[in-house]
């Protein structure tokens, strides 16, 4: 990064054109950068070839005493400069050595020859030392010590006279000197802010250097940190074996694929990596589907997406909901196909934009295939016993109800038949009531429905069986009517119901509560005094077969469909099932649905 140079510091290009080179000289001595002692050399060396010059030339002398006082001054200039503190004292303390040296030289212009001395221009020495000091009084101190020179000879020389040429002349040599003294003076301020802005640039420079120096350790330090975690990261990929976890660019072109994904699909990474799709490993008909459902277009224009587009039918929907999951239908290597569950998240740079995608996909084809022969099974197996049991129900009746009498203990024996019979029967309308529901064939025939009477009429047929619990039944229901299935909200109820009466122990209470919705519609309460279910329970509850630990541990019997059922129904009417509950201290189940 190149510094800027602020307007007020001059390049060395610039002083040669200006033909200024001589001031950076003259700057060594009489600048800032010189000690008082060296200031004061150029004034004993000249003053010193004066001396030499009138031992050449001794007819110019015309005054010993004189000549000498003087040279007794300038050497008292060049001891003073040297042995006194200078550094203690204020620098507008060393104006007394240029002045010292106006007297030395008014001295050597009166020892020789006083106006026609050849040694008066040594006067402009001190005055341009003056010149180039800080502020401009040092030019109005050397100008008034030039003139006061040139008077001097003068004033001391009784029988010189004073005419209008020698004024002239005096005042001429003045004005030079203080021309010479603000020329000088302009330069040597201009070459003291250079230098000023050369040092501030200088420690603007060390700063600068220092924040880089701290920079690029803390940029190094980030870098390391990044590589470990990014080897750590791909070691934990590497480690995972049972899942396939692959990355891709924004395009879905396969950027990382772990030893998992290699072992899922078939393909090595070499194989992948760069140089295929991530849709490219997916059933096409299935990917086509997916692109008609969300861009909403016919099968032709389906037919003709790229890989690029169809991937983008994978990922859109991660832009809105952030994680996608879902079930696809993949092809190995080797040509077979299997079902994984494919979650989709996408990766955002700083701003926002997306630079790729992470795709964790487990191989579910022997679960689906089990849910699914589990699903045919239920529904063969139901078909199957519901005829035989409904005839074995109806023989029984037949006998229970004919001419012929029966003793107390066939009756009561045949009584445990219908009990038995009934309870599987119900089992299997809940089987086949499943299998309609995975099939998309359950239907609610709406009517008007008074919510209340579904309630006392469902307590009504569980009150022998709450009794025999131990378990007393509490009714509060208000008037309430809403469209729906009356037989089907009664299974809703019973279900709840019986579900309460299996996990309240003998003694506990189970309240039945009916009542408007204050915002439309119909809301149902279930609430017992049971053994309650485990929090990390509560959302698999109303999944088909799953049974609470609570029940497993008490032996309670049942199969787990009364829950999913009722949700089933519940929703089908456009409402929606909760549950609450404390291990402990019971169980609410409460059902909205909306009115009419």
């Amino acid at each position: 990064m190149t510094a800027q140079v602020p307007p007020l510091v001059e390049t060395d290009d610039d002083l040669r054109s200006r033909g200024a080179r001589w001031l950076r000289v003259l700057g060594r001595v009489i600048g800032p950068e010189a000690g008082v002692f060296e200031r004061q050399l150029p004034f004993v060396l000249v003053y010193a070839l004066a001396l030499v010059a009138l031992t050449v030339i001794p007819t110019i002398l015309v005054d010993a005493s004189s000549l000498w006082l003087g040279s007794a001054v300038a050497a008292l200039v060049i001891v003073l400069a040297w042995a006194l503190p200078w550094h203690r004292w204020p620098e507008s303390a060393q104006i007394a050595l240029p002045v010292l040296q106006f007297v030395a030289i008014a001295l050597l212009r009166t020892g020789t020859g006083g106006v026609a001395s050849p040694f008066g221009s040594i006067l402009f020495l001190p005055a341009v030392m003056l010149a180039g000091r800080p502020g401009r009084a040092g030019v109005a101190v050397g100008t008034l010590g030039v003139a006061a020179v040139v008077e001097v000879p003068v004033i001391l020389d009784a029988e010189a006279e004073v005419t209008t040429q020698l004024f002239l002349r005096s005042l001429f040599v003045a004005v030079v000197a203080g021309t010479v003294g603000i020329i000088v003076h302009e330069a040597t301020s201009r070459l003291r802010a250079r230098n000023a802005a050369l040092a501030a640039l200088q420690v603007e420079q060390l700063r600068l250097n220092e924040q880089l120096t701290a920079d690029a350790e803390a940029l190094a330090s980030l870098v390391r940190e990044t590589e470990a975690s990014r080897a750590h990261l791909g070691s934990v990929m590497d480690a995972v074996t049972e899942q396939a976890i692959v990355a891709t660019d924004a395009d879905g072109v396969v950027e990382v694929f772990n030893p998992g994904a290699e072992r899922m699909f078939g393909y090595t990474k070499d194989e992948v990596v760069g140089r295929r799709s991530l849709v490219s490993l997916f059933d096409h008909s299935q990917l086509e589907a997916r692109y008609r459902e969300v861009f909403e277009v016919d099968a032709t224009a389906a037919a003709d997406a790229d890989e690029e587009a169809l991937f983008a039918a994978v990922a859109a929907p991660t832009i809105t909901s952030g994680v996608l999951v879902r079930d696809w239908t993949f092809r190995r290597h080797d040509g077979s196909c299997g079902t994984l569950q494919l979650a989709v998240t996408r990766r955002v740079d700083g701003k926002g934009s997306t630079i790729g995608y992470v795709v964790v996909a487990a191989d579910v084809t022997l679960e689906r295939e089990a849910a699914r022969l589990k699903d045919q099974f239920v529904s063969l197996v139901s078909h199957e016993l519901r005829t035989p049991l409904s005839s074995v129900l109806s023989y029984v009746d037949l006998i229970l109800d004919g001419p012929d009498p029966l003793t107390d203990e066939q009756r009561e024996f045949l009584l445990v038949v219908e009990r038995n019979a009934r309870r599987q029967l119900r089992l299997v309308s809940d089987l086949l009531l499943t299998a309609q529901l995975d099939a998309g064939r359950f239907t609610i025939a709406h009517q008007d429905v008074d919510l209340a009477d579904v309630a006392r009429a469902t307590l009504a047929e569980a009150a022998p069986g709450a009794e025999g619990a131990g378990v007393s039944l509490r009714l509060e229901a208000e008037p309430v009517h809403v469209p729906g299935d009356a037989m089907r909200l009664e299974q809703v109820v019973a279900n709840l119901v019986s579900n309460a009466v299996k996990f309240t122990p003998r003694g506990g209470r189970i309240d039945v509560r009916v009542a408007a919705d204050p915002a439309g519609g119909a809301v149902v309460s279930v609430a017992d005094t049971g053994i309650g279910i485990a929090p990390d329970e509560l959302d698999r509850l109303a999944t088909r077969f799953f049974r609470a630990s609570t029940a497993t541990q008490r032996a309670i019997p049942g199969i787990g469909l009364g829950l999913s059922i009722a949700k089933a129904i519940v929703e089908a009417h456009g409402g929606e099932l909760t549950i609450a509950s404390r291990v402990g201290d019971g169980t609410t189940f409460t059902f909205t649905l909306p009115g009419a």
